[in-house]
C-alpha cells in the first residue's frame, strides 16, 4: 500500500496539457484512420485502431487523475479556458470517429452488396446446386449449356 508521501500528484496544469497532447494524438490517429478507410488499407487501419484504444485509456486514466486532484475545484475557475479547449477538442474527435465509423458502415454495405452480386451471378451459371458431405453447396454443370443431340 502506498503512504501519502509516496504518491507524487503533480500540478494540476500538467494533467490538462497531458490531456490536451493526447487528444491531439487521438485527433491525428482519426485523421489517418479515415484516410485508410478511405484507400481500404486493412493493415494501417488495424494498427490505427489499437494506438487509437491505446491513447483512449490513457484519456481515460489521466481523466481520473485530474477528478481525484486536491485542486479539481481550479477547473471551474483557474483552468475554465483549459477546460473548455479540451472540451472542443474531445467533442472534434467524436465527431470524426463517428464519420469513420460510417466509412467503415459503409464499406462494410459495399461488401455485401458485392458478396449478393457474386452470389446471383453464380446461381445464374450454375444449375443443380447440390450439397457435399460436409455441407457445402457445389454445383454441377452450367446453365447457359443447352445441348441437344
Amino acid at each position: 500500500m502506498f503512504t501519502k508521501s509516496q504518491i507524487t500528484i503533480k500540478p494540476l496544469i500538467d494533467y490538462l496539457r497531458e490531456q490536451n497532447m493526447l487528444l491531439d494524438n487521438v485527433a491525428d490517429i482519426l485523421v489517418k484512420e479515415g484516410k485508410a478507410l478511405e484507400r481500404r488499407d486493412l493493415v494501417a487501419i488495424e494498427e490505427l485502431a489499437e494506438k487509437k484504444s491505446e491513447l483512449m485509456l490513457n484519456i481515460q486514466a489521466n481523466d481520473q487523475r485530474i477528478k481525484l486532484h486536491p485542486d479539481v475545484e481550479e477547473l471551474k475557475t483557474t483552468y475554465a479556458d483549459h477546460v473548455a479547449l479540451i472540451r472542443q477538442k474531445l467533442e472534434a474527435c467524436k465527431k470524426k470517429n463517428i464519420i469513420n465509423g460510417k466509412l467503415i458502415d459503409m464499406s462494410i454495405a459495399s461488401c455485401r452488396r458485392l458478396t449478393s452480386v457474386m452470389m446471383d451471378l453464380r446461381d445464374k451459371n450454375t444449375k443443380n446446386m447440390t450439397y457435399t458431405d460436409k455441407g457445402t453447396t457445389t454445383a454441377r454443370g452450367l446453365a447457359i449449356v443447352n445441348l441437344q443431340a
